[in-house]
């Protein structure tokens, strides 16, 4: 099931799907006057297509495939993880699996062969207490220290409460296990199931000292009881080679999928397999990495075709679709007010989606099922009913059988035929069933398991609920901050869900505050933010040096009308052959959905950064992989994200994100993650040439950035984009030049936790845009990123079919150079505060001198004696200094700038980087190194 806005151009007949719907809204306007819409059509009348219409499949699957033309769909041999509620991978798009289980093991991940039977022992431990009320902020917390029996090897261990469910949504008793080492508590084991019983089975030593530590947040007063048995095992533990893992990789239908499986607790049951009793993690697994070869159009069966028609309520159309049993059937339509059923043989209802939402320019839905029984399948397209009742247009509507999935690959390669297919299609999965406790294991043990699973990111589409104040300092309320650090140490990305709370005031919550990790906010498929996606206000973890920003960036989540389609779970405690066909698909939306995609995006730019990037910047095998290579991955997907304020204008919902000149703001952080211009920069070299850089408005189809890089010594590196014409069948709408901004950021060094590094940048409010950076005279060569990114069509947004056509020319040269400083007051500031800054530039010829500051902010021009004048850029303002930075020597100035007031004002600004102009030039030079942003909290104190 699928509701989907459209705006992809249909290639195969030259003509756009923005102008096709143009064109047929008359068609439809017409029918309606003459009242010829047909009340039941039998069969298709075009002939079976010979290529799959890919703008038919799911959305990010289009958006992907810009990526994998580019030759990049994940690599069989390195591996994206989860910790959730699970994976099934008896679906095809997520199996076969290949049979390797991980445990923990004496301190060492290990892949085990045999196990040793388990023997229940005599004795056992009881507790019981009195806890709560606790509070939202600070836990009531009740600890039992024990000394384990002497023949001991095991524990297994529940706690239970009264009253029940106090709080109606479930409670928010935390059991937990820690042990003694060297006279400190560690945690061994965590059950946080947020519902009774709360249960731990771990592995202990004989004769250890060990405790039970109990906590509530926000409940009332309720006693529990704790009683734990203990167990011994028998026989020989044997471990498998850890080369069992990849010995089968590859990518064909019968290649494994899901390479390992671990399995640390029962919040959602044991299970020596990879199984989902929820759902959830199955979901998420299949939008980051799924191979769609539940999903691949036959071609052979495919018909197209585009009626251009209105249904009044009651009215049909109806195709037949001739499919073999262990395949599929689908209905993908473009249109209005729709609905589409799939009737089997029989005339049963398999399956049936709307398309009703009000926030698409257009909408498309799909309807699949998979098939257990050969014969003729009916599609059956009609205006939707119930409160929406009314006439439905009917502009194109697709239909077709699936491949049987043992047959084929789905996307891994080839041309894409799979209908749901995941973001890194031929990327390897591994799952980690269960949420905070897996967490914890894998930060533990963050290099072990990089090492066997060769992983480079993980996805975490969970998190407390609520944010501020835990997600103010989530550092000290818990310690999955820290664990994100240790698993980013090991080379491993995390990406993270920012929340459903709705409001940036809520904050992000953990695991999405730590610094180290991505995390992502929810927008529609236009992208327009979500309502109910949460935003994040200035933050702390366990470093409480600093503070920072969340969220990161933004990603398609869909929304509560218009869901993300994905894998569907099967029965975890049902053998295959006694269930419905573990083949179907199941739509949902949230903040859990946006961060696969951005996980899976992580897994294609990891694979063209280890491919084929320059030295400089490419990564290393994972298990050479360290905390600079995750921030250098981490920065390529922010700095080449796009901010949406003009170019979504009207599809946010209850959110209204700020113009940043590429800056972070509190809704949509650095903004919409873009896979192509990610890729790009990373593996296209730009130096000393002209790029066709065509931006456009027609998603997926289009791009909003265009990237690549440059690798340039001492000198300078200038950027000049041009604009040159609009094309597109909606370019009317266009009244003006385009807004495009040009940005240089350094690909070596990205600023702290993997934030852009601006070096230079400028901004393009009539389509042209021109900025130089320089290179300092005693530097090594250098890797620069360039990026062109899509602000604003005045006229026009998202959905409509406008491309903005610019030159993009960039060139490296020797004979001018700078090199300077910049320090400050510090990093964050309350509303009101002032902030000293200190500047130092030494350039090598006589140069006059200025700053950028966020417009926001007051400079204190009567308290700044080296200032000049100060001019407002609208979005920025330049401050100019009164000497003149004397060549070959430092020249130092000081100002003072007040940061805003008032709770909508909180936010991160950038300052700089500062720019010179040598007396002999027409351009300013950025100064590379005096970039910084600030994190302003508005309220004053």
């Amino acid at each position: 099931m699928r509701n989907d806005d459209t705006g992809l151009g249909d290639e195969s007949s030259g003509t756009t799907r923005r102008t096709f719907l143009t064109s047929t809204a008359a068609l439809a306007a017409a029918a309606v006057a003459s009242g010829s819409a047909s009340a039941a059509t039998d069969a298709a009348t075009s002939a079976a297509a010979s290529d799959v219409d890919t703008t038919y499949s799911n959305w990010r699957t289009r958006e992907a495939a810009k990526v994998w033309d580019r030759g990049y769909r994940g690599r069989p041999d390195r591996t994206v993880a989860l910790t959730d509620s699970g994976v099934e991978a008896r679906h095809p798009d997520l199996g076969p699996w290949n049979g390797v289980r991980a445990v923990v093991r004496d301190g060492d991940v290990v892949i085990p062969t045999s196990e040793r039977e388990r023997t229940d022992l005599d004795a056992g431990e009881a507790f019981s207490g009195t806890m709560g009320p606790g509070t939202f902020a600070n836990p009531s917390t009740n600890e039992h220290v024990f000394t384990t029996s002497d023949q001991a090897e095991g524990i297994d261990v529940t706690m239970t409460w009264t009253p029940e469910d106090v709080q109606g949504n479930g409670e928010d008793l935390e059991l937990y296990l820690d042990r003694r080492v060297d006279g400190d508590w560690e945690r061994v084991a965590a059950s946080t199931k947020g519902s009774q019983p709360e249960e731990i089975d771990r592995y202990v030593e004989g004769g250890g000292e060990y405790r039970f530590v109990v906590e509530t947040w926000l409940n009332v007063t309720c006693e529990y009881e704790i009683t734990a048995t203990y167990y011994e095992q028998s026989g020989s533990f044997e471990a498998a080679d850890p080369s069992v893992v990849f010995e089968d990789a590859g990518s064909g239908a019968a290649a494994p999928k899901t390479v390992g499986w671990y399995d640390p607790g029962p919040r959602y049951g044991s299970y020596n397999q990879p199984r989902d009793p929820n759902g959830h993690g199955t979901h998420c697994a299949s939008i980051m990495t799924g191979t769609g070869r539940a999903s691949s159009v036959d071609p052979e069966t495919a018909t197209y075709e585009e009626p251009g028609e209105v249904l009044a309520l009651g009215d049909t159309r109806q195709y037949e679709v001739d499919a073999d049993a262990d395949t599929g059937v689908f209905g993908a339509v473009y249109g209005t007010a729709i609905e589409v059923l799939i009737e089997g043989p029989d005339g049963r209802e398999l399956d049936a989606t709307s398309a009703t939402s009000d926030s698409a320019v257009n909408d498309h839905a799909v309807a699949e099922t998979p098939v257990t029984e050969t014969g003729t399948y009916t599609v059956i397209v009609r205006a939707a009913e119930g409160e929406l009742a009314s006439t439905a247009t009917v502009e194109a509507v697709g239909v077709g059988a699936f491949e049987d999935p043992a047959e084929t690959n789905g996307d891994r390669t080839g041309t894409p035929t799979g209908l749901h297919t995941g973001v890194a299609p031929d990327q390897s999965l591994v799952g980690l069933q269960g949420l905070s406790g897996p967490t914890g294991q894998l930060a533990k043990h963050a290099e072990a398991f990089s090492d066997l699973f060769n992983v480079r990111a993980v996805n975490m589409s969970w998190g407390y609920v609520g944010g501020l104040p835990l997600g103010s300092v989530g550092g000290v309320l818990d310690t999955i901050p820290g664990g994100i650090k240790d698993i980013a140490q090991a080379g491993v990305l995390t990406c993270a869900a920012a929340g459903n709370a709705a409001t940036p005031a809520n904050g992000n919550g953990s695991p999405a505050i730590a610094e180290e990790c991505i995390s992502v906010c929810a927008t529609g498929p236009l992208d327009g933010l979500a309502a109910y996606s949460s935003g994040g206000i200035g933050a702390l973890d366990e470093d409480d040096d600093a503070v920072y920003m969340k969220p990161d960036v933004s990603a398609p989540g869909g929304k509560l009308d218009d869901v993300v389609d994905a894998a569907l779970t099967g029965a975890p405690d049902t053998p295959e052959d006694e269930q419905d066909p573990i083949a179907g698909y199941t739509g949902k939306a949230g903040t859990s959905m946006a961060t696969p995609f951005t996980t899976g995006v992580a897994g294609l730019v990891s694979q063209a950064m280890e491919e084929d990037a320059p030295a400089s910047i490419a990564l290393p095998h994972p298990d050479d992989a360290d905390l600079e290579d995750v921030y250098r991955l981490k920065q390529v997907l922010l700095a080449t994200a796009s901010e949406t304020p003009f170019t979504a204008a009207g599809k946010h919902r209850a959110h209204a994100p700020t113009y940043d000149f590429g800056g972070r703001d509190p809704y949509e952080g650095y903004g919409r993650v873009n896979p192509d211009a990610a890729v790009d920069a990373v593996t296209r070299d730009v130096a000393d040439a002209t790029v066709d850089a065509t931006l456009g408005l027609n998603l997926p189809e289009d791009s909003r950035a265009v990237a690549g890089y440059v690798q340039a010594g001492p000198g300078t590196v200038s950027v000049d984009l041009s604009f040159d014409y609009y094309s597109g069948g909606n370019k009317g709408m266009a009244e003006e030049a385009p807004h495009v901004d040009v940005f240089v950021y350094d690909a070596e060094e990205p600023a702290e936790y993997g934030e852009p590094n601006v070096l230079a940048r400028a901004q393009g409010l009539q389509g042209s845009a021109s900025t130089t950076v320089s290179i300092p005279r005693d530097s090594d060569d250098r890797t620069l990123y360039v990026v062109a990114k899509l602000v604003n069509v005045p006229g026009a947004v998202n959905g409509y079919d406008v491309q903005a056509h610019c030159s993009l020319s960039v060139d490296a040269e020797a004979g001018f150079f700078v090199s300077g400083t910049r320090t400050d007051d510090g990093s964050a500031f309350t509303g009101g505060q002032t902030n000293q800054v200190d500047l130092s530039v030494n350039p090598s010829a006589d140069s006059e001198f200025r700053d950028v500051v966020p417009a926001a902010w007051d400079v204190l021009t009567e308290y700044s004696d080296d200032v000049s004048h100060v001019e407002d850029a609208g979005d920025v303002q330049y401050v100019y200094f009164e000497p003149t930075a004397a060549a070959d020597s430092d020249t130092t100035v000081t100002y003072f700038a007040e940061a805003p007031e008032g709770g909508l004002t909180s936010n991160a600004y950038t300052f700089g980087p500062a720019e010179v102009k040598p007396d002999d030039a027409t351009g300013w030079v950025a100064v590379s190194g005096t970039s910084d942003t600030n994190v302003v909290l508005g309220a004053s104190t």
